[in-house]
């Protein structure tokens, strides 16, 4: 049909009576995801190889700090005017991808050579973190913000480490999470911008929990550093506490009162996993993950935060120095623990929300 006669036809039929309104705007073609895939490698191929020429040509680049900072931050510049261009198209946001990590990586070359007698401090990083959020929020593409989040994370932990600070960084970006999705609906028209955020802060958080729950550290993967035992309880009691507002903060917006039964054993139970979290890392920023995915009806969020769960207590349950029948009891402590909780649920926190529903 051609696209002149498609108003003359819906003329047609509103004058029958089989329709009312205006005519509707043509939806866009709907790519395939094998095709979007393909796209996607080709922008990547293609950046690979425009990067692969200019770094030949510009090899002397490389030898300043100073000119490595300057052609790198042009060359993000570069990547974003690609994706105000064409924010829709899968090769010009694969290919805008690569330059700016390309870019970015020019700049954080230039920025730890300008400070190779202090590389291994706090300063360079906290540079980089700054970097890396100021993308995170003006880049306007959604997979570029989830990674520049996780990396401005994931360096400001690496500086609190080297600085002292060791796994207070880490409830820190704990409580930025929390804030991030607790307050998603009162972001209105930046929830385009929050949202990568938020799960760039969690996919920094599930690492760090993680590394933890293993008894390691970001700065161990740079530095021959032990992990340090004294005060990583720190760092665990500040997700604690973060669990524990969570708790209470989405207990108030469900309506349940500061002095109902509910809203105590919710904020009890938090206590527990949380001390339980001393013992086991990651246990209480895992439970955290998921409460606020299922709060915000957010499928994606609790899965991460469900499969964090799983990594953490399975580190937990292979790194524990016990025989295989005191781990068996642990196991079925837990489970027993879970049947309780489950109890609860359906009989005293919600009995009347579940058999409404």
């Amino acid at each position: 049909m051609k696209a002149s006669s498609a108003p003359e036809l819906w003329s047609k039929i509103a004058s029958a009576g089989l329709t009312v309104g205006g005519m509707p705007e043509a939806a866009e073609a709907h790519t395939p995801w094998y095709v979007r895939v393909m796209l996607g490698i080709a922008g990547w191929l293609a950046a690979a190889f425009l990067l692969g020429f200019i770094g030949a040509g510009l090899a002397f680049v490389m030898e300043s700090k100073t000119a490595s900072i300057a052609v790198g931050f042009m060359v993000i510049a570069a990547s974003y005017a690609v994706f105000r261009m064409a924010p829709r198209n899968d090769f010009s946001s694969m290919f805008g991808l690569a330059v700016s990590f390309s870019g970015q990586a020019l700049v954080m070359f230039g920025i730890v050579g300008l400070f190779e007698r202090h590389v291994t401090g706090a300063a360079p990083w906290v540079i980089i973190a700054v970097i890396e959020a100021a993308l995170a929020v003006a880049m306007p593409n959604y997979i570029h913000r989830v990674v520049s989040a996780a990396a401005a994370a994931l360096a400001f932990v690496y500086a609190g480490e080297v600085s002292g600070a060791h796994a207070v960084a880490a409830g820190v970006l704990a409580a930025a999470v929390a804030f991030a999705w607790l307050q998603e609906t009162r972001f209105g028209g930046l929830v385009a911008v929050a949202s990568p955020i938020g799960f760039g802060l969690t996919l920094a958080m599930v690492q760090v929990e993680g590394m933890a729950s293993f008894h390691h550290s970001v700065a161990m993967l740079s530095q021959e550093k032990a992990y340090l035992g004294a005060s990583p309880w720190i760092g665990e009691a500040v997700v604690a506490i973060t669990l524990l507002a969570s708790v209470w903060v989405l207990a108030r917006r469900a309506g349940w009162g500061p002095s109902e039964f509910r809203t105590l054993l919710g904020l009890a139970a938090a206590a527990v996993i949380g001390a339980v979290s001393f013992k086991a890392p990651g246990i209480a920023g895992g439970l955290m993950i998921v409460l606020l995915g299922f709060a915000n009806g957010n499928r994606v969020l609790a899965g991460l935060g469900i499969a964090s769960l799983l990594v953490y207590v399975s580190g937990y349950y292979y790194l524990l120095d016990a025989t295989l029948l005191v781990k068996s009891g642990v196991l079925l402590a837990t489970g027993v623990v879970l049947l309780g909780v489950r109890w609860l649920v359906l009989t005293v926190v919600m009995p009347k929300e579940i058999a409404d529903a």
